[in-house]
């Protein structure tokens, strides 16, 4: 599919192959892998097999790579890191003529903001996948914007993005995504839980963001209520020392599991029976998707985009952000009555299904790459 010509020739794009539907640079540029990550190693297959021509690159020294490739995704390094990297726009053009490329596909700040330069200049144009709550400015010369949830696009919005420049698209998950490989019972005794012993499991970046204080501060007032329950902690990041320290101060380290990073996530969720992720503002939080396909219930807060994919006493519970006694009493709640809790992961399950099929979601997409045959 071709683009129109721009006006200032810099950076002339090069005729596109008719034999596909689009021919797409997706670019991404990761400081770890972690959501954005997943969503693209998932979304290239998917898009391959609609018909879509896919080359994937990424900044050369990112650490995602090796995951990526662990993931099935053949990507590229190239030397576009960084937003003082003013030869960026210069390599996205090489891979971009390369390729015959019609338009890119871009995925975190630094990424979109380079290909909006090149765009600005009379490049090829680009699509800003926006995973978070992040600047406008990193998006503003870019062609149009994907949001994960509408409380991301009105984060745009309300930093003068035009309305009608972004599109709402929630992440896409499929059962075979997320595929557990081992029976719960196997993934418990690693982790030294029996097979009706309570465990709460936590998963995300250890950044303050996610709400691991809070959590850490709940953690006592459950355990005196229910003081076998373990509280499996799965990902990395600065907090770990500060976490491990807390716990150690708190008494409860025997009933702490901190994993780090896991590739076998799938296995580590299903085998726990409640998800908490108490983020102040998740962008919309694939976790509670990904719990949902494996039918556990879900805490999550009432900011950010959670409340779009948790629904209070639907799916999980919903408490406010910053208040270690709600979510310690909502995970008493779920752990005291299991038979609601399993209510609430069957419905999760069924939402999941419904709701963020990868069917749905490329159908939506594809009505935004509409845009750039205009």
């Amino acid at each position: 599919m071709g683009h129109p010509a721009h006006s200032f020739s810099l950076f002339a794009p090069t005729p596109s192959d008719a034999a596909t539907q689009h021919r797409i640079v997706q670019v991404i540029t990761p400081s770890r892998y972690s959501g954005a990550e997943r969503v693209l190693a998932r979304l290239v297959p998917q898009l391959e097999a609609r018909g879509h021509a896919l080359h994937s690159v990424c900044n050369r020294l990112s650490p995602a790579i090796a995951e990526f490739r662990a993931a099935g995704l053949a990507i590229e390094p190239v030397a576009i890191g960084g937003k003082a990297n003013l030869l960026a726009p210069q390599v996205l053009q090489r891979v971009a003529q390369r390729y015959r490329a019609d338009f890119f596909h871009t995925h975190l700040s630094s990424a979109s903001w380079w290909a909006g330069w090149l765009e600005k200049f009379g490049g090829i144009p680009s699509l800003g996948h926006v995973h978070g709550f992040t600047s406008a400015i990193w998006h503003r010369s870019q062609k149009h914007l994907v949001a994960v949830s509408a409380a991301v696009k009105m984060h745009l919005v309300e930093q003068g993005i035009q309305e009608d420049r972004v599109t709402v698209i929630h992440n896409a998950v499929d059962p075979d995504d997320i595929q557990p490989r081992r029976l719960p019972l196997r993934v418990r005794e690693e982790l030294g839980a029996g097979p009706k012993t309570p465990v709460i499991g936590c998963f995300a970046h250890l950044s303050p963001k996610k709400g691991w204080a809070d959590l850490f501060r709940a953690i006592p007032m459950v355990l005196r209520s229910f003081p076998e329950t373990q509280f499996w902690c799965v990902g990395e990041g600065p907090l770990r020392e500060a976490l491990l320290a807390e716990a150690d101060r708190e008494g409860f380290m025997r009933q702490l599991r901190m994993t780090g990073f896991r590739r076998d996530v799938a296995d580590l969720m299903r085998a726990v029976d409640i998800v908490a992720l108490p983020s102040h503002r998740e962008p919309l939080g694939l976790v509670y998707i990904e719990a949902g396909l494996l039918g556990r219930p879900v805490i999550g807060c009432t900011t950010g985009g959670a409340p779009e994919v948790v629904e209070h006493n639907g799916n999980g519970l919903l408490v406010p952000p910053k208040t270690p006694q709600a979510l310690a009493t909502a995970m008493m709640t779920l752990l005291d009555n299991r038979g609601d809790a399993e209510a609430l992961g069957r419905r999760g399950r069924e939402r999941a299904r419904a709701d963020y099929s990868w069917a749905g979601y490329l159908d939506q997409l594809e009505k935004v790459y509409a845009r750039f045959d205009e």
